[in-house]
């Protein structure tokens, strides 16, 4: 057997949020109660990591998470089965990442989730980009603004290199079973 390595060519989608500022005040308010995990049990190295299911019944996160999902199923058409029915997203993990300078995350993918999403809640234009290792694609970060992508995509975090606070949401879909 020969394992050959190919580089992915498939589309990430990048939207805005239409209740930008409702989300951010949730965030910046929710934070100051949350009981991060280990930088020990993740690939993001960041200065606070949410636990895996942050306010699972937060009607404004949920809303959220929708939005980002609802985009996702008009672009990609996940589930689309031969007979022509549809099974469709539904949310997993979500979570928020704190990074302030020298954080970073190391490169990782989702590969157990159909999807994955980045929400920049709180980040300046020079702020660290998410990027793709594969294609080296660089998504600038702007507040309000997500993006969405295959869970098997390879992506991560340089250092950041500014004293101004960087801060996403980050979670996964799957498609119901």
């Amino acid at each position: 057997m020969k394992v050959i390595s190919v580089k992915h060519k498939t589309d990430i989608i990048k939207g805005e949020c239409p209740f930008f500022d409702v989300v951010k005040n949730e965030v910046l308010t929710l934070l100051h109660f949350c009981n991060p995990i280990s930088k020990d049990h993740t690939n993001v190295k960041a200065s606070i990591h949410t636990e895996w299911y942050w306010e699972p019944n937060n009607i404004i996160f949920k809303n959220l998470q929708h939005h980002i999902m609802s985009e996702v199923e008009k672009y990609y058409k996940p589930g689309l089965c031969a007979d022509g029915s549809r099974r469709y997203l539904e949310p997993d993990t979500f979570w928020c990442n704190v990074y302030k300078k020298g954080d970073h995350a190391i490169s990782h993918d989702h590969r157990i989730h159909d999807f994955a999403f980045a929400y920049f809640v709180k980040s300046k234009w020079y702020s660290s980009p998410l990027i793709f290792t594969d294609s080296g694609k660089k998504i600038r970060p702007k507040e309000g603004t997500f993006v969405a992508f295959p869970g098997f995509l390879s992506h991560y975090v340089p250092k950041q290199r500014y004293d101004d606070t960087r801060i996403t949401l980050s979670g996964n879909f799957r498609i119901k079973r």
